[in-house]
């Protein structure tokens, strides 16, 4: 936790870390809308690189996938990711925090 208090985060208990990797597409496919948990917490992605994927939030504000930037929301409410068709893979790191 000490490297996320360097973000400037209020992070009290750490949930859940995990790498997501998804193969280029030859058309970008958006995947379900979802809920990370189904009680409030927070969370974060962090692009590892760019390419034409993205996120996109309950109130349909997409996010493009840009290499070291890092998205925090709520992860409490719906959500979605995608692939790409334009790098061999979309790499990011979730995180859910309380």
């Amino acid at each position: 936790l000490d490297r996320l208090d360097k973000l400037n985060m209020p992070v009290r208990s750490l949930i859940r870390a995990k790498g997501n990797m998804y193969p280029s597409t030859q058309e970008i496919l958006q995947h379900e809308f979802h809920k990370d948990y189904p009680f409030e917490h927070k969370g974060g992605l962090y692009y590892v690189n760019t390419c034409n994927g993205y996120t996109i939030l309950d109130d349909d504000t997409k996010i493009e996938s840009v290499g070291n930037r890092l998205l925090l929301f709520d992860a409490s409410k719906k959500h979605a990711s995608s692939t790409c068709t334009d790098k061999k893979v979309r790499i990011n790191i979730n995180f859910n925090y309380f």
